[in-house]
């Protein structure tokens, strides 16, 4: 099973912002990009993390540890990339 960063991006977006058309925009992504990344992470994980019947879209319970997760992860790689950003290591 693969998922990728990106797509944990996608997730925490769409848990903040409630929808995915707005989640693309965050993102600078398609919404049809963020919408089928999201439903191959759902489907990586076995799990619906969205539930798309209400507007705005709410996060599944099995959605909300996905989203906690996502979020512990990104930024721990922000923390690793940071270091690097303020100078050139060679």
């Amino acid at each position: 099973m693969i998922v990728t960063l990106r797509q944990m991006q996608y997730v925490v977006s769409v848990a903040k912002n409630g929808s995915f058309s707005k989640a693309a925009d965050e993102c600078a992504a398609d919404q049809s990009t963020v919408s089928q990344q999201i439903k191959t992470f759902e489907d990586r994980m076995n799990v619906t993390i969205f539930d798309r019947s209400t507007l705005p879209i709410s996060v599944t319970e099995a959605g909300r540890e996905i989203v906690d997760q996502c979020e512990k992860i990104i930024e721990k790689v922000d923390e690793m990339i940071l270091p690097f950003k303020k100078k050139r290591i060679v």
